[in-house]
């Protein structure tokens, strides 16, 4: 307990502190949730009421199962006929499990969720020819399971996460424990006056003492930093604006990934379409060339015209040999957005009724504007920007830290046991850290 003179002091001194620093009230444990609300607020509803994402069960989660919402079937569905924007795919996270923190601190709901996205799916079939005609949908949810790329993004969610939990741990407290043993040799000779000597190490000691002896020696230490001015709740904020940037390149990695394969089906069914009307061309110039031949033979027409149909054969060839190429690069090129092994032979279904429209050109902008993942994610930039301004103006502030030690010692000859607790309350400012506070500062 602090003197009575002392505790007003200290209480006008944090005051002053606070003040100085615009910072409000010290941060409590019970407050960490509300970091940048009005900010993160505005960002979640903007992203709220531009996307519909669905959530994955956990129990499919745990099962290790791709799933695929049903928006991206929807929207993969109203692919069929021209290249549009599907609709996102979030990368849908379980609930968060708040007993493994309610275990860990006796307080539950006080950590931040730990969301588990869904994992692509291994699938054996992805190096092995895909049987039957693919339907859009069907290819989209092949890519959803089978891309590479969705897996590093989906990395990246759990990479956040993991720096989340990581900006946390400052709001709990630190226990650590040591335990020692060995032994020691004590032997004092000489003359003195009055039976004592001084020892530079060991002041005062009687002449003739001689200890050997063996020790052990334990020591528990718990430490709770009680306030830091903003400084950890900013880094929290900061974690749980990465976690929502991660997200938000996920559901744009979905998108891309949807669009295009879908430009990969359309192109596959326009090169199929132009290698039917090539193969229909040479069908009637060998036709043409025949028929020319008959009739050289009767005498009807002239070499020349023969000649001129045999030429406009050999073109029919060409562009045939060229659609042929098209067709397999196109075959290449969707293997490739689906994720699967590109000499695989895939064939695509043919679509019969082509989607409307998109709209005018500002309803496009309109969209665009409302629907972008990247806008989200430069507002999100913004304020992580903004809180490391936050927390390098709180490093100029002092941190208040509770502490509790206990230190037992024992030895052996003669018997003896030592048992020490200490408990206090400090106060640590750096005054002067050679102009790196400063420098932060001025990067943030």
């Amino acid at each position: 307990m602090l003197p009575n003179p002392v505790r007003p002091l200290l209480v006008a001194f944090l005051a002053a502190g606070c003040a100085s620093a615009g910072l409000g009230s010290p941060d409590l444990l019970a407050q960490r949730g509300t970091c940048t609300t009005n900010n993160v607020a505005s960002v979640e509803a903007s992203s709220q009421s531009t996307s519909a994402c669905p959530v994955v069960p956990a129990s499919a989660v745990a099962n290790g199962s791709t799933v695929v919402p049903a928006s991206a079937n929807l929207a993969a569905a109203s692919l069929t006929g021209a290249t549009q924007q599907v609709a996102s795919f979030s990368a849908s996270f379980a609930a968060a499990p708040e007993q493994r923190v309610q275990a860990d601190t006796g307080h539950p709901g006080t950590a931040p969720s730990s969301k588990v996205p869904p994992q692509p799916q291994e699938t054996a079939a992805v190096n092995q020819p895909l049987a039957g005609q693919l339907t859009l949908p069907q290819a989209i949810q092949i890519a959803y399971q089978s891309q590479p790329r969705l897996r590093v993004f989906l990395e990246g969610i759990h990479e956040a996460q993991g720096n989340e939990d990581i900006a946390f741990s400052p709001y709990l407290p630190t226990l650590a424990g040591s335990v020692s043993g060995g032994g020691f040799d004590l032997n004092v000779q000489g003359q003195a006056a009055n039976g004592f000597t001084f020892l530079p190490i060991g002041g005062s000691v009687p002449i003739g003492l001689n200890l050997e002896t063996g020790y052990g020696m334990g020591d528990v230490r718990l430490q709770w930093l009680i306030c830091d001015f903003g400084r950890r709740e900013g880094r929290y904020c900061q974690a749980k604006l990465g976690v929502e940037i991660a997200g938000l390149q996920s559901e744009r990695a979905y998108q891309t990934v949807a669009n295009e394969v879908a430009v990969a089906y359309y192109q596959v069914l326009r090169a199929s379409s132009l290698k039917r009307i090539a193969e229909d061309a040479v069908r009637r110039a060998t036709d043409d060339l025949g028929e020319s031949r008959k009739l050289q033979k009767g005498g009807v027409i002239e070499r020349e015209k023969v000649l001129r149909v045999e030429v406009q054969l050999a073109q029919s060839q060409r562009q045939l040999d060229s659609a042929e190429g098209a067709l397999a690069i196109a075959t290449a090129a969707i293997n490739v957005a689906m994720g699967v092994d590109v000499s695989s032979p895939t064939a695509v279904a043919e679509v019969d009724v082509l989607p409307p429209p998109p709209g005018s050109l500002p309803e496009c902008l309109q969209s665009a504007v409302s629907q972008r993942r990247e806008l989200n994610v430069a507002r999100c930039s913004v304020q992580v920007a903004q809180e490391g301004q936050r927390v390098a103006k709180a490093d100029f502030l002092p941190k208040i830290i509770a502490e509790g030690d206990y230190l037992n010692f024992e030895q052996t000859t003669p018997r003896a046991n030592l048992g020490l607790g200490l408990g206090f309350i400090k106060l640590e400012w750096g005054l002067f850290e050679g102009g790196r506070r400063i420098g932060e500062l001025r990067v943030a």
